[in-house]
């Protein structure tokens, strides 16, 4: 195991976030009832990664994951 603790720029933008809180908040809600793939907690972080990267459309989007 690697001892190497450095946080990447897209992590800091997540450690001010309280995921568990977060997790707790859609369960309670109901949000990822049905989902299979998709979870609000990887939506949220496509969503801040477009924001982050200035991604014009979702096309581009995908082209940038791939």
């Amino acid at each position: 195991m690697d001892k190497i603790t450095r946080k990447t720029s897209f992590g800091q933008w997540f450690s001010p976030l309280n995921l568990q809180l977060f997790e707790e908040q859609v369960k309670t809600m109901k949000l990822d009832y049905y989902t299979k793939k998709l979870t609000t907690e990887s939506f949220l972080k496509l969503l801040l990664f477009a924001q982050l990267e200035e991604v014009e459309s979702l096309h581009a989007l995908s082209d940038c994951l791939f």
